[in-house]
């Protein structure tokens, strides 16, 4: 009597490789949802993201490392949508289900492949936002620093976009003390977000954006140093400033000019910020700092002339003729 095991293992397999995919279906459809960006839309998403993870919890999750990883992707899924519908409840519950992906990934071995390591790391990663959301900022500490642990290890260098996620991370790091007003370590984690793709930014727009990014959370941790303190600031915080300001909008300048607009809402932050310390603290070189700026050569005719960058040069025109004279 022939074996009829093999015929039964062979059957479980294609039955499981048919439930995935019906999941799949599901999980593109709630993130249809998602990217149509309104409230009901997010709302919709939720269902079919908990009938793929229903799906997935049923699959033999140890014969194939692939069911965990598509499994952490629909918990992963469900927390955005609760994240992006905000309010207490939904926070706490999005918090919960970052939590049950990484446990499930947590299952894995990691250095199977690039892919899992990396959405280990994006768990923590979007975890530590939801809980920043939160306002529940030590909860946001630990989740950064848990992505920025994934990703610091030898395999992690397999990983594609490491530079660029674990920049992402850092950053992250900094915007938290800063909220803590922890000034030192805030400038210490935005230069080690911009190290990681300095050498990127001006080649590939995901590291323009980390790095402008950076800066602009650089900026924030700086004010309080500088601010107030007109002629007297201290002097590597304002060189701090103005390093992070004059790079940053060259950046914005350099992918203007190649037709990339999506970071002027950084710019015009970092135009305004650098126009008030030049004005406080070194208004010899304002004139020459919005002049650089407001050239449409330097970058493009849009940017120069979009109603931000109008407004902040009113301003920094206001400011000049009442500059302390030195």
């Amino acid at each position: 009597m022939p074996d009829e095991a093999p015929v039964r293992d062979a059957d479980a397999t294609a039955g499981a490789a048919a439930l995935n995919r019906q999941a799949s279906v599901l999980m593109k459809r709630g993130i249809a949802c998602l990217e149509a960006g309104t409230t009901a839309s997010w709302t919709e998403a939720i269902p079919f993201f908990e009938r793929a993870i229903e799906i997935r919890r049923a699959l033999p999750l140890d014969r194939n490392p692939m069911f965990r990883y598509g499994l952490a992707a629909g918990w992963m899924n469900r927390a955005d949508a609760l994240t992006r519908l905000g309010g207490a409840e939904n926070l706490d519950i999005a918090m919960t289900s970052y939590d049950e992906a990484i446990a499930v990934l947590n299952a894995m071995n990691l250095d199977a492949s690039p892919l899992f390591r990396r959405r280990f790391a994006m768990a923590w990663q979007n975890r530590g936002l939801t809980a920043e959301r939160h306002a529940r900022l030590t909860e946001a500490a630990r989740s950064f620093d848990a992505a920025i642990a994934a990703l610091s290890v030898e395999a992690a260098d397999a990983i594609d976009d490491r530079n660029v996620i674990l920049a992402v991370a850092w950053t992250n790091r900094a915007r938290v003390h800063a909220a803590a007003d922890e000034a030192v370590h805030a400038r210490r984690s935005a230069h080690t977000a911009l190290s990681l793709v300095r050498d990127r930014e001006h080649t590939e727009a995901l590291a323009a954006e980390a790095g402008l990014t950076a800066r602009h959370v650089l900026c924030q941790a700086l004010a309080r140093a500088i601010e107030g303190h007109d002629g007297s600031a201290p002097p590597d915080a304002l060189a701090d400033a103005t390093d992070a300001v004059d790079d940053g909008m060259a950046l914005a300048r350099h992918w203007e000019r190649r037709g990339v607009e999506r970071f002027r809402p950084l710019a015009f932050d970092l135009f305004r910020f650098g126009v008030r310390v030049y004005h406080a603290h070194q208004p010899q070189f304002l004139n020459e700092f919005v002049l650089e700026n407001v050239d449409p050569d330097a970058s493009s005719g849009a940017f120069v002339g979009s109603p931000e960058m109008r407004a902040a040069t009113l301003e920094s025109l206001w400011l000049s003729l009442r500059a302390p004279r030195r």
